[in-house]
């Protein structure tokens, strides 16, 4: 059984992004047992990889979102984000309620808030992250299929050109907990904060978890041969 550390999705350029955008070459993946194999051997696929949230670099900020949607008839959808500095700390968070649309819609609502908040905040070199892969590589330049307006796309390249350096990237669900947690807190306590000590404790402790570089398992699905 081999580990492996989860990073963004290999850069394919189908489309050239932006020449304001900086996308940085996602680290190879590490394995940290290794086993011989026969040459009749299937190609390896590990069945867990391991997911970890890291901080930005020094002088830069990262804001992960996220987008939450019932399909249950209660018409609930929700939007949560944090951006955090180097050193992990928190400069603002936010949790709403949305209108309810499809889940692409409201992911880029997410990542369009908080971009917002970032240029009010005036950052000016900022990472963003969150755990929707088509709208990530999309506004990479990896992907042509999307699932939102080309308005709503407009608008988000737009927005990202406002800062001196960008660079957007995936990462799996288990690693973008806290802007999750503060998508579902948006049903009982919505809210845009500063200050950690004054944010619903699930939040807080999922926080925490990502300052002290807790890992998480993801179980991958097995492809059959």
């Amino acid at each position: 059984m081999a580990f492996f550390y989860a990073g963004p999705p290999p850069a394919m350029s189908l489309v050239q992004p932006p020449s304001s955008l900086l996308f940085l070459s996602p680290p190879a993946p590490r394995c940290s047992i290794s086993t011989a194999l026969s040459p009749s051997s299937p190609p390896f696929q590990p069945s867990r990889i391991i997911v970890r949230w890291m901080p930005p670099p020094a002088g830069w900020c990262k804001l992960n979102f996220d987008g939450s949607v019932f399909n249950d008839g209660s018409q609930r959808a929700s939007i949560g984000g944090v951006i955090r500095g180097c050193d992990g700390r928190v400069v603002v968070a936010f949790s709403e309620r949305t209108e309810h649309w499809t889940v692409g819609v409201v992911e880029a609502r997410a990542m369009i808030h908080g971009l917002r908040l970032a240029l009010s905040c005036f950052i000016e070199r900022i990472i963003v992250e969150g755990d929707d892969l088509v709208l990530v590589q999309l506004l990479r330049g990896e992907e042509t299929q999307t699932r939102i307006p080309a308005a709503m796309h407009d608008e988000i390249v737009g927005l990202l050109r406002c800062f001196a350096e960008c660079e957007v990237q995936h990462i799996y669900r288990e690693g973008n907990s806290v802007a999750h947690v503060l998508c579902r807190q948006a049903y009982e306590r919505p809210g845009t904060w500063m200050e950690p000590t004054v944010m619903p404790a699930a939040v807080c402790a999922k926080l925490d978890e990502d300052l002290r570089g807790v890992l998480h398992e993801r179980r991958l699905r097995k492809r059959h041969a």
